[in-house]
């Protein structure tokens, strides 16, 4: 068991940290607080990440990616939310559908779409799942003909026609690339009526609709859109008609890995502020962090932290191996990363005092954004249950999902 990182990945970890320690924190706070969703994209960041080889880390090296591993997403990931956790999902969505664009496509499909996503500095990736009657049931859990994905695929000729409403999508209404779910036949269960079509976001019939305003994650979108008979070419569907269930559960095994390392990087900045503030903060006559209250708190963080961090690395590790325990260790890392990063921003904002609330210090958007992730890639309760039936074996759907 060796926990030396690669120098490959010592390499791209320094990468990301000076990225965000000199591009993206220093003005994180500022573009937070920017009242509109479509004003804080943040599209020169964007660009820069493209110029680093971040926003095509995992594209084939045949097309002028990266194609690292997922440990290695994993490691860029958290060093990039430590910045802001907006941009971190931002890039870690480009990074989740790398997968797809590697091992999911056909040939054809891979020529087709590929290179123009390299080419464009400012392109990024987004998957269509969520809808107003589809939240947490989508998660695998079960699979029922009720589960509520209402967005059909009718077969016409050489095309099918897709209509429905998605919303919440991270990336949504700003990704140039989508990765669109649909039912093709609505009174069967998505194990075999799923599908997962390609759609280009200048497709006609692929209408944006709206940002929804947010208090985490400001950065990022989570976007409203429509498909209104929008028509996609019959070659644009994902290994076939009813392997949604396929797609998800064997080609995306480290997606949760990479999400729960995204979510804490936030709890890593909020430690790090904490722990600073504390050496110099003095109350009682001298610094807090020499008082035991303050002291055990830091310890709890640290401690939090570092369990989530090794949970995170078994799970990518499990995963870039093809070991069939990844599913399950990823909730785990999921569900672990994201406790354990809320309570370290709370515990943050303790060691602030007062002036944890004030917009003075970071903290307080640090725990806003940690709170999105309680919920967001799933919720934790589902991903919890998921994770029992998966280990009794009551439940093979239960592995199912991103």
């Amino acid at each position: 068991m060796d926990f030396n990182l690669s120098n490959s990945q010592l390499e791209w970890q320094l990468k990301a940290r000076k990225f965000a320690s000199e591009i993206i924190a220093p003005e994180a706070l500022k573009r937070d607080r920017k009242a509109s969703a479509q004003d804080r994209i943040p599209w020169d960041w964007i660009k820069l990440a493209d110029k680093a080889g971040i926003r095509t880390l995992g594209i084939p090296k045949e097309f002028g990616g990266a194609e690292e591993t997922i440990l290695t997403m994993c490691i860029v990931g958290e060093e990039l939310a430590a910045g802001d956790l907006g941009f971190a999902v931002i890039m870690d969505q480009c990074w989740k559908m790398a997968h797809l664009f590697k091992d999911a496509m056909t040939v054809s499909q891979q020529n087709k779409f590929i290179p123009p996503f390299v080419a464009d500095d400012q392109a990024t990736t987004a998957i269509g799942i969520t809808e107003p009657d589809i939240g947490s049931d989508h998660q695998g859990y079960y699979d029922s003909a009720d589960i509520g994905m209402k967005t059909t695929a009718v077969r016409d000729g050489d095309s099918y026609i897709l209509n429905g409403t998605k919303r919440y999508i991270s990336n949504g209404c700003m990704a140039k690339l989508y990765f669109i779910t649909a039912r093709l036949d609505p009174s069967k269960p998505l194990s075999e009526a799923g599908a997962v079509f390609i759609v280009p976001s200048d497709t006609p019939g692929f209408r944006p609709d709206f940002f929804h305003e947010k208090s985490s994650q400001r950065l990022a979108t989570n976007g409203c859109f429509h498909l209104e008979n929008c028509r996609i070419p019959a070659e644009n569907i994902m290994l076939g008609e009813g392997k949604l269930i396929e797609l998800r559960s064997q080609y995306m095994p480290g997606s949760k890995a990479e999400a729960a390392a995204t979510v804490l990087g936030v709890g890593r900045a909020a430690y790090d502020y904490a722990m600073g503030y504390a050496k110099e903060r003095k109350q009682g006559g001298k610094n807090i962090i020499e008082h035991q209250a303050v002291s055990l708190m830091l310890a709890k963080m640290a401690m939090l932290l570092d369990g989530a961090r090794l949970q995170i690395y078994k799970a990518a590790w499990l995963a870039d191996n093809q070991n069939k325990d990844a599913k399950v260790q990823g909730l785990i890392a999921k569900v672990q990363a994201s406790e354990a990063a809320f309570e370290v921003c709370r515990l943050a904002t303790e060691i602030l005092g007062g002036a944890g609330i004030m917009y003075d210090h970071p903290v307080e958007k640090y725990l806003r954004d940690a709170a999105s992730f309680l919920h967001s890639d799933g919720t934790n309760q589902i991903c919890s249950l998921r994770v029992t039936k998966a280990l009794a074996g009551l439940n093979k759907a239960a592995l199912y999902g991103f």
